[in-house]
């Protein structure tokens, strides 16, 4: 970033920014013409080193976990939303996984295993891997409290 966005990255460019936003929150300047300020320069400077910036690919972290569609080791991919699993065979088996963390603490109701998992806005709650959200669960746990080992 620093060698293709100078201006960007720069303190007294950050400071210029913070100052021309409190004005915009006093009602002193106008939000648009700020913008327009910033964004057309940002703009020609990103179209001017498009192409000399180097794509970064990041590699698949293999897991031991067996797609049940194909048989291919899972692996670990990055995605908008954070990591999941998926099977390497894409675009001929499109299978994919959440990727489950869990916690070393059994389930308080049945024993089972307790699942880490987060909400849209990224909240973390936890559940029984046996809680399937059907009638026919096996348990109905779930907390928004991590559950504490029993002594």
């Amino acid at each position: 970033m620093e060698n293709n966005f100078k201006d960007i990255v720069d303190v007294s460019f950050t400071a210029d920014m913070e100052h021309k936003l409190d004005m915009v929150a006093e009602n002193k300047e106008n939000y648009v013409e700020m913008l327009n300020e910033f964004y057309k320069p940002f703009m020609k400077n990103l179209s001017e080193v498009e192409d000399k910036i180097e794509k970064v690919d990041i590699p698949d972290e293999v897991t031991d976990e067996v797609c049940e569609l194909c048989g291919r080791n899972m692996v670990i991919k990055q995605g908008r939303f954070g990591k999941f699993l998926a099977c390497p065979g894409y675009p001929e088996c499109k299978n994919t996984k959440p990727l489950t963390q869990t916690i070393d603490v059994p389930c308080p109701k049945c024993g089972g295993k307790v699942l880490v998992r987060k909400t849209k806005t990224r909240r973390t709650f936890y559940v029984c891997e046996n809680n399937t959200n059907s009638e026919d669960s096996k348990c109905d746990y779930i907390s928004w409290n991590k559950p504490k080992k029993e002594k």
